[in-house]
């Protein structure tokens, strides 16, 4: 009997082994087909049929075989499948025949953030991919015993998709679902294994609390080289705002290989001038042609018997020598000279002579169509034309106003720079590949033999050392006579050239979807340096993750946003681990339970994490917000230029992840295991699992719930009644089922965690210090020290300005220059036609933890750069840090959430641009003739912006309706407005606690200093600490008690100790408030 159906790839799928990047492919991976059964030739046992087959050594089972085992407690019957075979269609496959390339990064426990050289990279099939599916079954073994109502039932675990394929199968892949009619049905329910059962658990989050699973496309990982090759025309290219003409000019002079950047933009300030001038004298070079009437020929139109009379001839002396461009505009002009007499114009017309000059006229069509372009003033036109006949002053010219719109450029190279090194592994890669083909080659045609394979100084010619030493230590295992199979080095060749041709040409995807406008962040441009555009902008330092998936319905694939599964995965181990550290400690007893939970290598984890997908992915442009992350200078209150970054995350209630979580035969021994997932599980409902990056800045810390739950056991009467009591089973197949939503489904997590062991009591020993890593630093790898929750209200004491990011929500254009109305930041999309009215005005999570650490700065005398991890100033231990170098970054141990105003009240401001001679002094503000702005610093190092009232020259008008373009139009958060966010914090020792509160609160009269304009008397604002906060004490919390009692209330007043502030009189004096 033959069986048909069709197997859909519900989430991506990955077939291969450790040391492969690519899906293996058929045969010798020429065609780059792909199936799911059948056996791969070769010497790996992992390649045996996926299906039905079995390893050498018979330890590794075909899947169907495990499944039947599973279900039934018995091996396959021999010969009852004979064949199964499982093609990808032909309309499933891209045109070069190449799939997803899925990353991943590994977090170092003690310091919470990427550990060198432990990412990996796979290609996956695409999700929604579809097979051909055929079984081929034995009639007459099919008959015997209950071997067909066991294979009915089997296939019913197919279709009803539990059932998983290939590798990464707990990190969201390989899951699959069959779609079949099958021709026969069970004569009657079979036998099955008692410890047999299934869970699955659905859960669900919004981005209220705002998310960032960051791509690790367009990121510089610290170890790479600072600067690596890369040609003059890749970064022309990135400069999207210059026309191809001129693009194509400059590639000529500067696309080559380069030095550096810095000496390129350099040559880029050079040349761009003296390009732009060549092409417009050759776009005004050319022939031209004209018509003239001559004082010779205009006499001889007045002689003879019918010439015309003298009055006539006056008439049109006035055009002698005048250039026609055309005998129509001659004619025309004629006529209107010779009145009545009009007719006689074609005589006269007649009489004049064809010329053509060559020479230069200005192109002034050609030059507004670059100016337009690259931001230049139109204006100059005249200026340019005058000159046209000197190319040394057209240059000069044009690089007084290139130097206007050179920053920006600048900037456009600098993220091209950071695009490149972001994937400069693929051009390592490629480099390594194909030295790898050159060795196999060698090998192919005898160029080796074994003296010099097992000679340890030999190198063959034309091969880097490093490459030769590390291909010889991979194939250490592999006899020579075996390395020398013709097939296999063949086959071996043909996977490193697709692998060449699969990481390049994915590498061009990328950079067409970070380059589309979506993901570009709005920049100044324009002849002005004004006019805010997404045409000047670059993509944004950091973007949402996506995938390539495959669209059945129109027959192509496309990206998908997504939350890989290995992400939910690693922050599920991640809070796991530090937990049972916690209350447990460091023992091997806490490692089985993990390792079992979740897996290990060569050990298949408990539970199975899916990828989490959008529930209605339509319309998403609206549900991106944008964030500007701009590091100051300390001493001067400015922002660093290069240290600017901006972010792209995913907001609002109406955008919905969900994931499942699967979890099979359970058994007695894993409550230990099942208690932990249901805690982890509750965590995460309360917001205490984040997701992604920028957890430091509050993005990542959703609440998710549970909206579903399937339960399936073949033993009513086994462990589901301890996980889930009495509850009635309804018969489904071989199952007995509970099916649950929502608040039931969330009930029977809570209920099941009170039937299970705890994880901690009362008398669990928990370490009042901060863990610390080998290293000395202190570690997150579990949690001790002080720990909590600080909520936190600000109330504004003066006019506080915060611009908007992206787009301004206001634009006109007055004297034909545009000026930008912004409005107060707000959790928006960067597109201001996408904001509705409800505004969700907001202090940035960023801004609030620049402004603390400011002050902690100054209050611990941070003020000495760490040199490396081993030697962390205290804030840069507290706040996290970023050096150079492998394994030189740390999270730090404090989050901030963005401040939510509560129905602010907001005014609009006026600003002229230059204020630099306006001085605070003597109580009031005074004009000083070129004057610079006062600082006010603390030990020569860090700047301090005094509490002043706002400036003369700040005045605040009624509506956006701008009378100058010399001047900022803004809206303020007034005085009196207030708002709220929470401060995360953890494995603190408790002085840096008390000078953290001491750094937020301050004290009476004191109060801070943010946003823009500080200067000129905006930004106070006051916080304080509200009495919900509350210390953690972990022994009860996961002991089975309640909220109430293992949050423990915080004693502000207690924690105030001044004597460990360094600078403490200095700011005392600068924060004070009283002059508002």
């Amino acid at each position: 009997m033959i069986l048909e159906g069709r197997l859909v790839a519900e989430t991506p799928i990955y077939r291969g082994n450790s040391r492969r990047v690519l899906f293996t492919r058929d045969g010798d991976g020429t065609h780059r087909l792909v199936s799911l059964a059948g056996e791969v030739a070769g010497t790996a046992q992992s390649l045996m049929d996926a299906f039905i087959g079995r390893s050498r050594d018979g330890r590794n089972i075909g899947l169907l075989d495990r499944m039947w085992r599973r279900l039934y407690g018995s091996p396959i019957p021999e010969g009852l499948i004979t064949e199964v075979r499982c093609e990808l269609r032909d309309e499933c496959y891209p045109r070069d025949r190449f799939f997803d390339l899925r990353m991943g990064i590994k977090l170092d426990e003690d310091r919470w953030a990427a550990e060198a050289n432990a990412n990996y990279k796979i290609e996956t099939l695409f999700r929604h991919s579809v097979f051909d599916f055929t079984m081929q079954v034995n009639d007459w073994i099919l008959r015997r015993d209950e071997n067909q109502a066991k294979l009915y039932y089997l296939l019913q675990e197919l279709k009803e998709g539990r059932f998983w394929f290939g590798g990464g199968k707990s990190k969201g892949l390989g899951r699959c679902r069959l779609e079949m009619d099958i021709p026969f049905s069970p004569p009657s329910l079979p036998k099955v294994s008692p410890g047999a059962n299934h869970l699955t658990i659905f859960l669900s989050f919004s981005a209220v609390n705002p998310i960032l699973v960051g791509w690790n496309w367009g990121r510089v990982t610290p170890e790479l080289p600072s600067f690596i090759a890369i040609e003059g025309r890749l970064l022309l290219e990135g400069i999207r705002d210059l026309p191809e003409p001129i693009r194509d000019r400059l590639s000529v002079v500067i696309g080559g290989p380069i030095l550096s950047p810095e000496d390129w933009k350099k040559q880029l300030s050079e040349y761009l001038p003296r390009v732009i001038a060549a092409w417009l004298r050759e776009q005004s070079s050319g022939e031209k042609e004209f018509w003239v009437l001559s004082s010779s020929a205009l006499g001889k139109l007045g002689r003879g018997k019918y010439g015309l009379s003298k009055k006539l001839l006056e008439s049109l002396e006035p055009f002698v020598d005048q250039p026609f461009s055309s005998l129509e505009e001659a004619e025309e002009a004629f006529k209107s000279a010779l009145g009545k007499k009009a007719n006689m114009a074609k005589r006269v017309i007649n009489a004049m002579e064809h010329k053509v000059l060559r020479g230069q006229e200005f192109n002034t069509v050609a030059w507004l169509e670059v100016a337009k372009s690259i931001g230049l003033n139109p204006s100059l036109s005249d200026s340019l034309a005058e000159r046209m006949e000197d190319e040394a002053a057209m240059v000069e010219i044009l690089s007084r106003e290139c130097r206007k719109i050179l920053p920006r450029f600048f900037q456009q190279v600098d993220q091209q720079v950071k695009l490149i090194q972001s994937d400069s592994w693929v051009d390592e890669e490629v480099a390594k590949r194909e030295e790898h083909i050159k060795i196999k080659m060698m090998l192919l045609n005898g160029e080796i033999d074994e003296r010099e394979w097992s000679d340890p100084d030999f190198v063959p010619k034309g091969i880097t050392p490093a490459i030769w030493e590390e291909f010889v230590e991979s194939h250490r295992r592999v006899r020579f006579r075996y390395l020398l199979n013709p097939r296999n080095l063949r086959k071996s060749i043909t996977n490193d050239r697709n692998y060449i041709a699969f990481i390049k040409a994915y590498r061009d995807k990328v950079r067409l979807e970070l380059a589309q406008p979506y993901n570009m962040d709005f920049r100044q441009g324009g002849p002005s340096n004004r006019e805010i555009s997404r045409r000047y902008g670059k993509p944004y330092d950091r973007v949402f993750t996506r995938m390539l998936t495959w669209s059945p319905s129109a027959e192509r694939e496309g990206w998908e946003i997504y939350i890989p599964g290995s992400t939910i995965k690693g922050a599920f181990r991640k809070r796991a681990s530090q937990v049972l550290r916690t209350i447990r400690g460091e023992s091997r007893e806490t490692e089985e339970v993990l390792d079992n939970l979740f897996g290990t290598q060569g050990r298949r984890a408990l539970v199975f994490f899916s990828d989490a997908y959008l529930v209605d992915p339509d319309d998403l442009e609206r549900a991106w917000c944008s964030m500007d992350g701009v590091r100051m200078d300390p001493r001067t209150g400015r922002p660093i230029e290069d240290a600017k970054a901006d972010y792209l995350f995913a907001y609002g209630e109406n955008l919905i992840f969900r994931f499942r979580m699967d979890i099979q035969d359970i058994s007695e021994e894993n409550m230990e295991e099942i208690s932990l997932l249901l805690n982890m599980i509750r965590d995460f409902q309360n917001g205490d699992i984040p997701l992604g990056g920028e957890k430091t800045n509050g993005l990542g810390w959703v609440n998710a719930s549970v909206t579903e739950l399937q339960w399936l056991t073949t033993d009513p009467n086994g462990v589901g009644k301890k996980l889930f009591g009495e509850r009635d089973l309804t018969r489904d197949g071989i199952w007995y089922k509970l099916e649950l939503e929502g608040e039931e489904a969330e009930a029977a997590i809570g209920s099941a965690l009170k039937s299970l062991p705890s994880l901690s009591t009362e008398r669990s020993s928990i370490t009042r210090k901060p863990p610390l890593s080998k290293l000395g630093f202190i570690s997150h790898r579990a949690f001790g020290g002080r720990c909590g929750v600080l909520h936190v209200e600000g109330e504004v004491l003066s006019p506080i300005n915060i611009k908007e990011s992206g787009e301004p929500s206001f634009k006109t254009t007055l004297n034909e220059q545009p000026v930008n109305g912004w409005d107060f930041f707000s959790v928006s999309p960067p597109d201001a036609s996408l904001r509705g009215n409800d505004k969700i005005y907001a202090l940035p999570s960023k801004s609030i933890k620049g402004t603390i650490r400011h002050i902690y700065s100054i209050a611990t005398n941070s003020k000495e750069q760490s040199p490396d991890i081993t030697r962390l100033n205290p804030a840069d231990s507290l706040f996290g840090w970023v050096g150079t170098g492998p394994n030189q970054a740390i999270m730090g141990r404090i989050s901030f959430s963005f401040g939510i105003f509560d129905k602010p009240e907001l005014a609009w401001f006026k600003v002229p641009f230059f204020y630099g001679e306006w001085q605070y002094t003597d109580g009031e503000w005074k004009q000083v003739a070129e004057g610079e702005t006062r600082k006010l610093l603390i030990d020569d190092t860090w700047r301090i912006f005094p509490h002043v009232p706002l400036a003369p020259i700040v005045e605040r008008i009624d509506d956006f309706n701008p009378d100058t373009p010399q001047a900022d139009y803004f809206r303020a958060i007034m005085p009196g407005s207030k708002c709220r966010f929470t401060i995360r914090f953890w494995n603190l020792e408790e002085q840096e606690l008390q000078r953290l509160i001491w750094c937020l609160i301050l004290e009476d009269g004191l109060a801070h200093k943010m946003g823009k304009l500080r200067y000129l008397g905006f930004g106070s604002i006051k916080f304080r600490i509200l009495p919900t906060s509350y210390f953690i004490d972990w022994s009860k919390r996961y002991a089975g008690k309640p909220e109430n009692e293992w949050r423990l209330p915080i004693d502000v007043e207690e924690l105030i100790n001044t004597e460990v502030i360094e600078h403490y009189e200095e700011l005392r004096r600068a924060l004070n408030v009283e002059r508002i």
